[in-house]
């Protein structure tokens, strides 16, 4: 979100689009009516991400990166640079106190870099970076950014079919961000913050698709996906 406000600051002329008329709550961009604020959770994480956007990604009120953000508190979102990142990621790419991996399908990676575990190092922290776009941005931002390829890369299963609902996807089996997150946190033996983005997800949703007549279809099956509203 501080990412949203700061290219916000910089824009030459308002953004617009699909949707931009309805009166949003500033904090989790849904419509006033569907605010899930108050369901925010408690950060109860040990590990730190790292988001790297495809332009204009952070404006959609369909991402849902920020979710993470809002479960793990140590969080860094940065505009997507091929050849010229922002100082601070390659500080923290550099930084000796984290474990960067790079989250994203093996089919795509050296075999090498692949892992299908966390290794937790006592004196490292992980730094799970999410490519943060359509697939097409994210499959760009992976093979197209030098400064990634010499890290690990973690696999996440995909023999579920996504769940997501609020965009189209060309395959059954693209996970949306949130979901892709829930599958880490869980691999990185973070239970609780993965059960708490699970629920957390759950809500965001069922508010969403409230406020969508073209997808009222969808509604009831996000409305049995969510456990409580504690």
């Amino acid at each position: 979100m501080s990412l949203r406000l700061e290219e916000l600051s910089k824009a030459e002329r308002p953004f617009h689009a699909r949707g931009s008329k309805v009166k949003r709550c500033e904090a989790c961009l849904l419509p006033l009516s569907n605010c899930i604020c108050s369901y925010v959770p408690t950060p109860s994480t040990e590990v730190a991400v790292l988001f790297l956007m495809y332009k204009g990604e952070y404006y959609k009120p369909t991402n849902t990166g920020r979710l993470i953000a809002d479960v793990v508190s140590e969080n860094y979102a940065f505009l997507w640079q091929r050849t010229q990142p922002h100082p601070q990621v390659l500080s923290l790419l550099n930084n000796s106190n984290y474990e960067p991996i790079v989250v994203f399908p093996h089919e795509y990676a050296q075999p090498e870099r692949c892992v299908n575990s966390v290794e937790r190092k006592t004196n490292k922290k992980p730094l799970f970076i999410f490519l943060d776009g359509t697939w097409r941005e994210a499959k760009k931002m992976f093979v197209k950014s030098p400064y990634l390829q010499r890290l690990p890369v973690l696999g996440v299963s995909t023999e579920v079919s996504s769940d997501y609902l609020l965009r189209e996807s060309t395959h059954a089996f693209q996970h949306c961000t949130a979901e892709v997150g829930i599958s880490v946190l869980d691999m990185a033996g973070e239970t609780d913050g993965a059960q708490a983005l699970a629920q957390y997800f759950s809500i965001f949703r069922r508010e969403y698709l409230k406020g969508k007549p073209h997808l009222r279809d969808k509604l009831d099956f996000a409305a049995s996906q969510v456990k409580n509203d504690c």
